[in-house]
């Protein structure tokens, strides 16, 4: 009767909805702003792995610390997509070479987004580091909006490999991009368990393994670091 008598207080008499009524209109409100708030604040999905070779087969290296790998270690890259994000990968070698890795070619993004998990190099093929041993420098980036300038300076870094400071202004737009990232992006990750398929020789063949499953608002990027040995 209180929460009654307060409503008419408020309103001046004039009619309202029912107390009840009007509690229950409010909270389906609430659920409604938080379930569009949850969308919002996981726009930004995707999925990646870095797989080395093992006993066990193809295994994910784990970046809690830096990973140690040695020369000659089969590795593979995971990357899939779950929504429409952006995601840019490079690799800062030993030698401070610097690789643009994905996406795999130019325009990449201009039709859409690929579908399904994606293996680089593809199938049962791999890369490997060569000497000298050093730290190796993945550089990981994804955004839910198109980082063009970031793709101009790919573009015309591929196109012009050593031409100097063409790697420099490249490497700072990276830096400067994951600058704004500061600690927020391992918060994003949670480990997940996937099963990839690929054509082989023998057919169709399978790698099971966890992967690390991202969701975030509008940006992620890392910085991950391999002991090369």
């Amino acid at each position: 009767m209180a929460i009654r008598k307060w409503l008419i207080k408020i309103t001046g008499g004039r009619k309202v909805v029912p107390w009840k009524i009007w509690l229950v209109a409010f909270a389906a409100l609430l659920i409604t702003v938080s379930t569009e708030g949850s969308a919002l604040a996981e726009k930004l999905s995707f999925r990646w792995a870095i797989l080395a070779d093992s006993t066990e087969g193809m295994r994910p290296l784990d970046f809690s610390g830096s990973p140690i790998v040695f020369s000659g270690t089969a590795l593979q890259l995971y990357i899939e997509h779950l929504n429409n994000c952006h995601v840019y990968l490079y690799l800062l070698d030993s030698s401070s070479r610097l690789t643009p890795i994905y996406p795999p070619q130019k325009g990449y993004y201009d039709y859409g987004f690929p579908r399904g998990p994606r293996l680089v190099p593809t199938g049962d093929q791999s890369f490997t580091f060569v000497p000298p041993a050093g730290m190796e420098t993945m550089l990981l980036l994804a955004s839910v909006d198109r980082l063009f300038q970031l793709e101009e300076l790919t573009e015309t870094f591929n196109q012009n490999p050593d031409q100097v400071g063409q790697q420099d202004l490249l490497l700072q737009e990276i830096e400067d991009l994951l600058k704004k990232e500061g600690s927020r992006a391992q918060a994003a990750e949670g480990l997940e368990k996937v099963i990839v398929k690929y054509t082989a020789a023998e057919g169709i063949e399978e790698k099971r393994f966890k992967a690390i499953k991202v969701k975030s608002s509008d940006f992620y990027g890392r910085k991950l670091l391999i002991d090369h040995r």
